[in-house]
């Protein structure tokens, strides 16, 4: 199927934790997590999360670039930022919506309207995520990175549509509901056959651990 490679790109706890049992704006990850994190959104076209991740931090993560000299500043290369939600009331002093990008918003949504200047594109849901990224794609989307939550990750997950994870596992235990991959009351398994390859580990700061893994092919 035409559609563009996806990657799930999250820090976690060891326990699965994604944010504090509070909720809200979290940051798991350490310096050294930021810079894996700049690294792996420069190599995609957008990434994509869902309202409630939108709610939590008012804005999107802005790609850097790690100069020789140790200075750090914002890359004017940002990948599109595209949020999932069938809401379409958003608070316009959020940060989001003054920061150097461009957004789409994908939505099943047809009836309320959204001002123009708050989004450069819209997407229509339709009925799948398989269908839909074939309309992403042809807007010019090869590389996408889901960046959460956990419910939107999950959309994905059933629908097989996972082609890497890139996982920082901080070591912590957090505790709470905030999972990666929400609790469902349902014994049935997503696929248990679908195994991944690890295609590279690093020790990163404060004793994290950064695991690239690759969806596995019948040729592995």
């Amino acid at each position: 199927m035409n559609t563009p490679s996806i990657a799930i790109i999250i820090a976690s706890s060891l326990d699965g934790r994604i944010a504090f049992p509070s909720g809200g704006e979290s940051h798991l990850g350490s310096k050294e997590d930021r810079r894996m994190l700049d690294e792996n959104l420069s190599i995609v076209d957008a990434t994509i999360f869902g309202l409630g991740t939108l709610k939590a931090h008012q804005s999107t993560y802005l790609v850097k670039n790690h100069c020789k000299n140790g200075e750090i500043k914002i890359s004017k290369n940002q990948p599109i930022s595209i949020v999932a939600s069938n809401s379409k009331k958003f608070k316009k002093d959020w940060n989001y919506f003054n920061q150097p990008i461009k957004r789409w918003l994908i939505s099943s949504n047809k009836k309320d309207a959204i001002e123009t200047k708050d989004f450069d594109k819209e997407i229509f849901y339709k009925n799948s995520w398989s269908k839909t990224l074939l309309s992403i794609k042809k807007a010019g989307i090869n590389r996408l990175a889901l960046l959460g939550g956990a419910n939107l990750i999950n959309s994905f997950i059933k629908e097989d549509l996972i082609d890497e994870i890139k996982i920082t596992i901080a070591p912590r235990i957090i505790g709470g509901k905030f999972t990666w991959i929400p609790a469902e009351q349902t014994n049935k398994i997503f696929n248990l056959k679908q195994f991944w390859n690890i295609k590279s580990i690093q020790e990163l700061d404060r004793n994290e651990i950064y695991i690239h893994y690759t969806r596995k092919t019948k040729d592995d």
